[in-house]
């Protein structure tokens, strides 16, 4: 079998992994790309778009993700099917104060935006499909073994024409259970939270006016993301962290019992809840590779760190490690570099290592903070929304922070 040579091959990553191939389609215009996929890659008709599906998860992107949206061409088309976040009003149940983080007070014209996962994932292969000069596309597909050699890791891929791939630079980004990670030998620290995120779309009594809703309650935090509304119903994305034993049962209870018990935990935000759609659930953990690249190898996304969606930055972290690895890359490129080499891409882990460590750490810290019902910590948790709201200048850091700029 003769294999195929590439220079970077990206294994997986779903709406990440697209942004990636874009990103280095456009950075490093005499690369040779190839974007591995384990399920078909499908375009979804613009008439099937037109109509907003009641039962499509939604991500929240930052404004870092949304300028890179803009740099790939993306944006233009993308704008008109957001819902702008203009204000995050962040509580905790039963206890009276709180923060409210304003775009007005950043100078942006959002804090962030909603979009559904079709949506986005859809513009995001339309781009790359657009490409297939540049970026070859391999779909439906696994990838079964990764040799690793001096001058490249060769792949071996069972599809229908089971083809070998050798590359320069292998991107894993197969998942938080990453097959390629296990088979590389490479360790992770996995420390589950005991919960499972519940994701739905619900109809609300009351419109949304742009803000996103984070509540954090003795369970787990609850949120409330806007989205666009749809034959004059007001939408909006719930995000709900229970413990495993209870999640079964919540998945279960009829819409009415279910609406109710939403209703508990977000509180009064947005009227009452109405409808519902489809319920997802996932478990919940920290995932975390103990090393991001070897010879040849980069991991990214959740196969690198899965977070604890507390704060919306998984796939907004990933977009940044993207676009760190491509400005990394791109002066190796240049010079007629190695972009396989490894010291190479331990100036891209240690380019990332600050945003890594600070969102990681937020994103596990809030959750376990506000969880905890020992007294202290929560006269602590009061004071510290309190000085968020009111120290000068404390809550506009804040804000900027949450942007991704």
């Amino acid at each position: 079998m003769n294999a195929l040579a590439i220079d970077v091959a990206i294994v997986g990553g779903g709406m990440a992994g697209a942004g990636l191939a874009l990103l280095l389609a456009q950075q490093l215009p005499a690369a040779s790309i190839a974007l591995i996929e384990q399920h078909a890659i499908q375009v979804a008709s613009q008439d099937d778009l037109k109509v907003p599906s009641f039962d499509a998860r939604s991500t929240a992107l930052s404004c870092s993700t949304q300028q890179i949206l803009v740099q790939l061409g993306l944006w233009q088309q993308l704008q008109h099917q957001v819902a702008p976040i203009l204000q995050v009003h962040v509580s905790e149940r039963s206890r009276p104060l709180g923060m409210l983080m304003r775009a007005e007070d950043t100078g942006l014209p959002a804090l962030g935006y909603v979009i559904e996962n079709r949506l986005l994932g859809n513009a995001l292969l339309e781009a790359v499909l657009a490409q297939s000069s540049r970026i070859r596309t391999i779909s439906p597909a696994q990838v079964t073994s990764v040799t690793l050699s001096r001058d490249c890791a060769t792949l071996m891929i069972n599809n229908a024409a089971n083809v070998s791939l050798d590359a320069k630079l292998v991107i894993v980004a197969d998942g938080a259970q990453s097959a390629l990670r296990q088979q590389l030998g490479i360790a992770s620290d996995d420390i589950p939270y005991d919960q499972h995120a519940l994701v739905a779309n619900v109809v609300t009594e009351l419109p949304h006016h742009g803000i996103a809703y984070e509540r954090f309650t003795d369970t787990g935090p609850v949120a409330l993301l806007p989205l666009q509304d749809h034959e004059q119903q007001h939408r909006a994305a719930l995000i709900w962290t229970l413990p495993d034993s209870e999640i079964q049962a919540v998945m279960q209870l009829p819409e009415s019992g279910f609406l109710l018990r939403a209703q508990q935990r977000i509180g009064g935000r947005c009227g009452k809840l109405l409808s519902v759609g489809a319920r997802y659930c996932y478990p919940l953990s920290l995932i975390q590779a103990r090393e991001q690249v070897r010879s040849r190898i980069v991991l990214m996304g959740s196969a690198a760190h899965h977070l604890h969606p507390v704060a919306g930055q998984g796939f907004n972290l990933i977009m940044r490690d993207c676009m760190g690895l491509v400005e990394t890359l791109k002066p190796v490129v240049m010079k007629g570099g190695d972009i396989g080499d490894v010291a190479v891409l331990q100036q891209y882990v240690a380019r990332q290592q600050w945003d890594q460590q600070k969102t990681v750490t937020a994103s596990d810290w809030l959750p376990r903070l506000f969880s905890n019902r020992d007294r202290p910590q929560m006269l602590l948790r009061s004071a510290a929304l309190l000085g968020l709201d009111f120290l000068p200048g404390a809550r506009e850091w804040f804000a900027r922070e949450a942007t991704g700029l």
